[in-house]
């Protein structure tokens, strides 16, 4: 920003507060990013295009992923609650191969496709292995198809 610190901390009580903030808003920034990229691509599966453009931005916005991917325990931050809250519904319900499947293994599919997609992202941007895109999709398409098979 290129300012002092003071026109920050006029606006937040203290710094707890603006990490939170900020924690809130990057949180947001990788959502619309995701939820951009599936709009865009309507043919391709959601579980890929926002798979894929979450390690884009991973990749891209490293400082603001290790924010987003952080350990620190935040309220209402967990999957397995955005899982249990029914918010993904759409999302399940678009997932390829799982007509015969039930709600909780749907949401099943969910959780491990998102904990694999978040490992790819984490192990890429940290850069202990090298991916090109193409070596990813092909990862996250053939992880999907395991996590499907084995609930068949």
């Amino acid at each position: 920003l290129q300012s002092s610190t003071q026109p920050i901390f006029r606006a937040y009580e203290n710094m707890e507060t603006l990490k939170e903030d900020l924690f809130y808003k990057s949180v947001d920034f990788f959502s619309d990013h995701m939820l951009e990229k599936q709009r865009e691509n309507p043919k391709e599966p959601a579980y890929l295009a926002m798979g894929m453009a979450y390690i884009e931005l991973a990749k891209g916005e490293r400082h603001l992923f290790e924010l987003v991917a952080s350990v620190e325990k935040r309220e209402g931050d967990d999957i397995h609650e955005f899982l249990q809250k029914g918010d993904c519904a759409e999302f399940m319900e678009k997932l390829p191969d799982t007509s015969s499947l039930s709600t909780e293994q749907k949401r099943e599919v969910f959780g491990m496709v998102w904990m694999f997609t978040h490992g790819v992202a984490t192990q890429v941007t940290g850069k202990r292995i090298e991916l090109d895109e193409d070596r990813i999709r092909d990862m996250l398409e053939r992880a999907y198809k395991g996590f499907v098979s084995t609930l068949k």
